[in-house]
């Protein structure tokens, strides 16, 4: 009973993954633009037989996706200097979900595309140490970047982490738009933490 569960559920996982791949979240506003004038950046899906472990982009510059862009895995984004928000998630048998949100700067080149290459995150703690653990740690991960040129080169790029959830920032206007939801600026960090503010406030 509790495999047949597993495969529906993972069933419903593939036919939701398979459909969400075609979605990529423009982060430009106006016409479509040929990939020569923008950057291409990738996320990645690994499945197995009763694993799954993906990535999706939660932001790019504080600009979330919309509910058909939100698990897709690939973004386009004009090129120069921006900040990327990423989720990433583990399922195994019965359950799962996120297990780190990360966030980090880079500088995009046009024409050229990045690649997170999975499983290549790590964290300055462990996973068992993330339960009940409160604030940002740091984190760093993989970005394979191909240039217009072709050649290849694979990049270890920092980032702040956060647990099994939530939104980062760098304004107000980054999170999601609620009178109640502010950037809460995090010490020894580049980025904040969006939260509901203080009712006392």
């Amino acid at each position: 009973m509790g495999f047949i569960r597993i495969l529906k559920k993972f069933s419903a996982s593939f036919i939701f993954c398979g459909l969400s791949a075609c979605s990529t979240f423009v982060t430009y506003t106006g016409n479509d633009l040929p990939d020569d004038k923008v950057a291409t950046i990738h996320c990645y899906s690994r499945y197995y037989f009763v694993y799954i472990e993906s990535c999706r982009f939660q932001a790019v510059d504080g600009l979330r996706p919309s509910v058909s862009e939100m698990f897709g895995n690939t973004s386009k984004i004009l090129p120069g200097s921006h900040w990327i928000e990423i989720a990433f998630e583990k399922y195994f048998g019965g359950g799962g979900g996120v297990t780190d949100v990360c966030a980090f700067d880079m500088d995009f080149e046009s024409s050229a595309v990045y690649q997170v290459k999975a499983h290549s995150l790590t964290t300055e703690i462990s996973h068992l140490a993330k339960h009940g653990h409160r604030g940002f740690y740091g984190g760093s991960m993989d970005i394979e970047i191909t240039k217009p040129s072709g050649v290849r080169e694979v990049r270890r790029i920092q980032a702040t982490c956060n647990p099994f959830g939530g939104s980062m920032c760098r304004k107000d206007n980054d999170c999601v738009h609620h009178p109640d939801i502010k950037c809460f600026p995090q010490d020894g960090f580049p980025f904040g933490q969006c939260r509901f503010k203080d009712p006392s406030q």
